[in-house]
């Protein structure tokens, strides 16, 4: 039997390799881990839906393979007075130029859904590019225009593919509603899916090939005209520039004040400029013509979730004349500057007070102790510390 002895020396070394390797395996694992964690957090999401409080929907069709229902769709388009978008592979502008041409012609949308109906998750960058390439370049030619969105079809993507279609100036587009008219066709369920689940600013996904998109359309787009949407063309709808999208595709709205341009509502009142910034940012056009009927009570209930306390605090401790002041600039830069709606909602004529005087009702209470001015100097003084006989006169006759 062989006996191995080792000095402490050599015990020590073994420890501290040993040690060193454990400590080298977690790091790595953490490494792993950490990488994972943040691919998760920074993961990109297409455009599903947009952010908006005006009721304004896109009704979009996929168009790969027949063309032979295309006439009657647009027909009952036209008779609904609605637009749609229609998302068209290029080998489908290859077989069917003359229905590509039509849904230009009629007011309607038509915009990318790669050239050859691909996967594109997972695909080779040069090869994406191309494919996308020559798909625009064949719907600008039928149409004339160059489209600016892009669907990937079947919903699949990746960040990468995402990524390249962003740096070739296309918005990656899917859906927020599916109306599931392939999967299951009943009239009534595509009906009823879609009128329970849409909300301002959804996409709707429908294929022009599906069967219900005959007299069931027209009832879908006439309960969604009941329900107060009103149906446009997809980019329209999304904002061009200026915005974010969050970790469940809803594009929203972030207005981009430079240094140069700074937006002054409330001068020395830092909590209520901010609170008014934040208004911009977060209502719709509509939203913000819409303060002021609601007086000062109902207008901090609308906005309260969008400012914190020392915000809110400001907004109802400021007079009824710097709340005009600071909604003036508000309704001007919201519609010079942009706000968390659109550009093209209609400007009044004339701005409506946001709290009418005459309505008494709406104007806040304000306790007696409040509404006298305080008496910044105090009474006057006397030089041994007593007050003058002036103000003692005062004090008398009173």
């Amino acid at each position: 039997m062989v006996i191995y002895t080792m000095t402490r020396k050599q015990i020590l070394r073994i420890t501290a390799a040993v040690l060193a390797a454990i400590i080298a395996v977690l790091l790595i694992v953490f490494a792993i881990t950490g990488s994972v964690t943040a691919s998760a957090q920074t993961e990109k999401m297409p455009v599903c839906s947009v952010g908006r409080g005006d009721n304004k929907i896109a009704l979009t069709f996929n168009c790969a393979w027949d063309a032979s229902d295309i006439g009657s769709l647009l027909d009952t388009l036209g008779k609904n007075d609605a637009r749609a978008t229609f998302f068209v592979t290029g080998e489908f502008c290859d077989t069917h130029p003359d229905a590509v041409r039509k849904m230009s012609e009629n007011g309607h949308s038509v915009q990318s859904c790669t050239d050859k109906n691909i996967h594109i998750k997972g695909m080779n960058i040069n090869d994406l590019i191309a494919d996308a390439k020559a798909a625009s370049q064949k719907i600008r030619t039928l149409t004339g225009k160059e489209p600016k969105l892009y669907r990937a079809p079947f919903g699949d993507y990746d960040d990468k593919a995402l990524t390249t279609l962003e740096g070739m100036g296309l918005i990656p587009v899917q859906w927020s509603v599916d109306s599931k008219d392939l999967d299951d066709p009943d009239a009534l369920s595509v009906k009823k899916r879609v009128l329970e689940n849409t909300a301002s600013g959804s996409i709707l996904l429908f294929h022009n090939e599906s069967t219900v998109n005959g007299d069931a359309l027209a009832q879908i787009i006439t309960g969604l005209k009941q329900k107060g949407f009103e149906t446009v063309r997809a980019e329209e709808l999304l904002f061009s520039d200026n915005y974010i999208i969050d970790e469940n595709g809803i594009q929203q709205y972030r207005p981009a004040v430079s240094a140069s341009l700074p937006i002054i509502y409330a001068e020395n009142n830092d909590a209520l400029d901010a609170a008014f910034e934040k208004l911009r940012e977060n209502l719709t056009l509509q939203e913000i013509y819409d303060l002021s009927s609601v007086g000062r009570v109902g207008m901090i209930d609308k906005i309260k979730t969008f400012l914190n306390e020392r915000e809110e605090y400001a907004v109802r401790e400021a007079s009824y004349e710097e709340l005009m002041d600071c909604y003036l600039v508000l309704v001007y830069a919201a519609e010079n500057y942009g706000c968390g709606g659109t550009y093209t909602e209609p400007m009044y004529e004339e701005i409506p007070q946001i709290i009418p005087p005459e309505d008494e009702d709406e104007i806040p209470v304000i306790p007696e102790e409040y509404n006298d001015e305080p008496d910044i100097d105090g009474p006057d003084i006397g030089k041994d510390g007593s007050p003058s006989p002036d103000t003692e006169k005062a004090e008398t006759v009173k």
